[in-house]
Parts: C-alpha cells; sequence; structure tokens
C-alpha cells in the first residue's frame, strides 16, 4: 500500500503552486480541460439525437456548439476583459 500512494504522489500532477494567483490559475486550467470533455459529450449526444431523428436535435446541436465555442475562447475573452480595465 506504501509503494502505491507513493506511485500515485510521484507521477501525479501537483495542484499546490507557490501563490494564490498561481493556484486559481491551475485551477481554472483544470476546470477548463473538465468542461471540453462535457462538451464534447454534449456534442456527441446532438449528434446521436439527429441520427435518431429528434426533433429537437438542431436545438441541442446549436447549444453544444455554442458551448464549445465559449470553451475554446474563453482565454481570449478573459484577455479582452482584462484589456478593458
Amino acid at each position: 500500500m506504501f509503494w502505491l500512494i507513493n506511485f500515485y504522489l510521484f507521477f501525479s500532477q501537483s495542484l499546490h503552486a507557490r501563490s494564490l494567483k498561481a493556484t486559481a490559475d491551475k485551477l481554472a486550467q483544470e476546470t477548463n480541460h473538465i468542461g471540453l470533455g462535457v462538451a464534447l459529450f454534449g456534442l456527441g449526444l446532438a449528434g446521436i439525437y439527429f441520427m435518431l431523428g429528434k426533433q429537437d436535435a438542431s436545438t441541442k446541436m446549436t447549444q453544444a456548439l455554442m458551448g464549445v465555442l465559449i470553451l475554446v475562447l474563453s482565454p481570449s475573452i478573459i484577455n479582452f476583459i482584462k484589456g478593458l480595465a
């Protein structure tokens, strides 16, 4: 058990950082990765709705594409807002 814990700690990516800002940046990066995974799952689900011929498939696809677009462009959006201040 001891070796398993050391193996996990050795190969896991450290989320700890030296400052509060660095910690927030790492958390935002991980959240972005999780969000992108969920968005791609939504895109796949919308594709399945299209294949099944559901009536609200176009709405689901539009919502999924807008979610992916916002997630991909979120760093640019944040930099633009920071530039306004």
